[in-house]
């Protein structure tokens, strides 16, 4: 009966047919023979089907010359093909206890696909395959928690392992692919807690691990982690619509920090971060990285200096951190991660992003715009979006974006628009002392163009700019700064030391905590009552602005109530910056009043002596800003004086001189100091005349003084 199989594979091999057994047994003996011996001329190939191999096929070593196909094949034994080499071999639907093919060598293609079964591990370290390597629909099984062992393996073409099923871990550490890597459609889980081992692995292609065309349901699965950390990658990494789980065990051991621990534990660091499902540790992707379209995880998604050439799109993904919508854990980590494209996170079809847990991208740097409008990002009491020191070419979109938690830009650098309309942040992070964190909190970051906070923005903790630079305009329109108590929320914005060109803070209602413009240097300044109402008050001191919009459209009686509002103690700056705005935009008198205005509320707080004083300057020449009152005074006093000279004339000093009296133009000699009127030292003044004449050269001195100080700073305006 051998001799008859034997027989009849070298007829089949040398008429070039396959050889179908229907299951009949062929010793592994018998097939090793044919394979190692000379084949008979002009033989294609070796065509066998449906055949029950007895014994151990072992080929250690051996040189088989002739592509070699077996199709629904049984193995009792594992295979021993290490350090063969193969014209061509397919598997095709054949089922095995194992593999053992280390170091072997095949000429074209490695075929163990289409219903290809293997019950223990398949070992494929450092193969080197000449065409293909399929295992596409393959079902692997291994025992000892690990199917697939292909440590350094060589693939010259495509690595197909779609639909493939396996229950154990896939080592593919150190691989290199010409072509691509596609597990489109794969169910992949292990019990190391590992289901895909991609370290270091060199794709020239794209890596394929999204959904397969068989339907939108058959999407790459894995139940264990993906660890692709220092992977190359010449095209798109595509992740569409994948489900990325870590196992059941490595998610049972996950438990949140204990009492007391810090919220902000240092970040594990690579394949030791158990808390991961994907780990993609400096990878570099030439063109697109694609987790988009339905992806789901569970678990952090690690891509910390990762270098993106083209796309980073997360539109429609769902991530969700190891403890999923809190504070504790991180759903998607890209420190340091350079994109050269654009961050896609906007609705596209299928939903906008979905973040439980922690975005991290601090360090990161996209050199397009990053499109996170629509997203959700949930961290109820932590930093749902930690983006410290990100870098961003372009625009930064958050328009409608929907924050559990507080979203931290300190030091960023956006290179041109800054955009949350109706952009709701909720829940900030808390102090330990109880007090919220900003709900937005951009410390000294640079915008390049705009900061856009309007139609609907809320920020329930509150907006931090404190030394932010802004090139063009902020602007709060129908903002709503802070739902919370002002107990818990020091500062409905903060703008200590910012500088833009132009600042609209009209908000929607008034903020429910102090507003701190300190320091702050804008071009021009538009506001609102709303603005001035809030709760806490306004920090004024050393605000700067060169212009202030619709200086005619509010009244200045109505700006000088709120000055008085937020200023319970006087402070010259605020009044002095008012009256020069005014200035600037030609309402001389308006800034003269905003000036008299400050003096007045200066006189207030002086002691008695003081605010007579300063009333009589009020009333005189304005605190000498309204020089012109003297004037008036002066021709009131010289008329009053003239009139008491022409009832009660001096008799003259020298009876030998006659000279001739003119009460009016001696009472003008005696009030006017300096100038000399040929009246003043020809008449005597005795009684009440002499106190009339000694007040109208007091009355003079003081009102000639002022009204001669106040043209002279007029002048200098001018």
């Amino acid at each position: 009966m051998v001799e008859d199989a034997a027989a009849l594979l070298v007829d089949a091999l040398a008429a070039g047919r396959e050889l179908d057994l229907a299951g009949a047994a062929l010793p592994a003996t018998t097939l090793a023979a044919v394979l190692t011996d000379t084949p008979p001329p002009g033989a294609p190939a070796l065509r066998l089907r449906r055949a029950n191999i007895t014994g151990l096929l072992r080929l250690t070593g051996a040189e088989v010359t002739m592509p070699v196909e077996l199709r629904g094949c049984v193995f009792a034994q594992t295979p021993d093909l290490r350090m063969a080499h193969f014209a061509g071999l397919a598997l095709t639907g054949c089922r095995l206890p194992g593999l053992r093919a280390g170091n072997v060598r095949v000429a074209a293609d490695l075929l163990l696909d289409d219903g290809f079964t293997a019950a223990a591990p398949v070992h494929l370290t450092d193969a080197q395959i000449g065409g293909s390597l399929r295992l596409s629909a393959g079902r692997l099984r291994g025992a000892g928690g690990r199917a697939l062992i292909a440590d350094r393996i060589v693939v010259e073409g495509t690595f197909y392992a779609r639909r493939l099923r396996s229950s154990g871990e896939l080592r593919l550490p150190g691989a290199r692919i010409t072509g691509n890597l596609d597990f489109g459609g794969a169910d992949l889980s292990s019990p190391t807690g590992d289901a895909l081992d991609a370290t270091g692995i060199t794709v020239g292609g794209s890596l394929l691990a999204g959904r397969h065309n068989a339907g939108p349901d058959v999407a790459f699965c894995t139940s264990g982690r993906v660890l692709l950390p220092g992977s190359r990658v010449g095209g798109d990494l595509v992740l569409s619509g994948a489900r990325i789980e870590r196992s059941a065990a490595a998610a049972a051991a996950d438990l949140e920090p204990a009492p007391g621990e810090s919220r902000m534990p240092v970040v594990p660091g690579g394949i030791v971060d158990g808390a991961a499902c994907l780990v993609a540790d400096r990878i570099r992707v030439e063109g697109n990285l694609e987790l988009d379209d339905g992806s789901r995880t569970d678990g952090t998604v690690r891509l910390p200096n990762a270098v993106v050439g083209g796309y980073l799109r997360l539109s429609g993904a769902r991530l969700s951190g190891p403890a999923g919508a809190s504070e504790f854990g991180i759903a998607l980590l890209g420190d340091g991660m350079d994109v050269g494209g654009d961050l896609e996170g906007r609705d596209n079809g299928r939903g906008a992003l979905i973040c439980a847990g922690q975005l991290r991208l601090v360090d990161a740097h996209v050199r397009g715009s990053a499109s996170l409008s629509g997203i959700e990002l949930a961290a109820p009491g932590g930093y749902a979006l930690l983006a410290d020191r990100l870098r961003i070419g372009g625009e930064l979109y958050m328009r409608r974006l929907h924050c559990a938690g507080t979203v931290r830009l300190q030091n960023a650098e956006i290179g041109a628009t800054l955009d949350c309309t109706a952009a709701r942040l909720e829940k900030p992070r808390l102090r330990p002392d109880g007090t919220a964190r900003p709900s937005l909190d951009a410390r000294a970051a640079t915008v390049g163009k705009d900061m856009v906070c309007s139609e609907g923005f809320l920020a329930e903790g509150g907006v931090r700019l404190r030394g932010t630079e802004v090139g063009k305009s902020v602007q709060f329109v129908g903002a709503t700064l802070g739902t919370l108590p002002s107990t818990v929320i020091p500062y409905a914005l903060n703008a200590y030391g910012l500088v833009t060109g132009e600042l609209i803070v009209r908000p929607a209602a008034a903020p429910s905590g102090r507003v701190r413009l300190t320091q702050a240097q804008v071009g021009s300044f538009a506001d609102s009552a709303p603005l001035w109402a809030a709760a806490g008050g306004i920090d004024l001191d050393d605000f700067d602005y060169q212009k202030m919009n619709d200086t005619r459209v509010i009244d200045i009686r109505m700006r000088l109530r709120w000055l008085k509002q937020v200023i319970p103690d006087y402070a010259p700056g605020p009044y002095e910056q008012l009256a020069a705005a005014y200035r600037r935009a030609g309402e001389e008198q308006l800034s003269v009043r905003v000036l008299v205005e400050g003096q007045t509320r200066r006189s207030a707080e002086l002691g008695l002596a003081a605010r007579i004083w300063y009333a009589l300057l009020r009333w005189t020449v304005g605190f000498g800003y309204q020089p012109w009152l003297a004037v008036w005074w002066l021709v009131l006093f010289a008329v009053l004086g003239g009139t008491w000279f022409a009832m009660y004339p001096p008799p003259p000093v020298d009876d030998g001189q006659n000279p001739v009296f003119n009460p009016w133009l001696f009472a003008a000699d005696t009030l006017l100091p300096v100038v000399n009127l040929g009246q003043d030292g020809y008449w005597r003044l005795d009684g009440a005349s002499q106190w009339i004449a000694s007040s109208l050269v007091a009355a003079g001195w003081i009102l000639a003084t002022t009204a001669a100080a106040g043209a002279a700073r007029i002048l200098k305006r001018v």
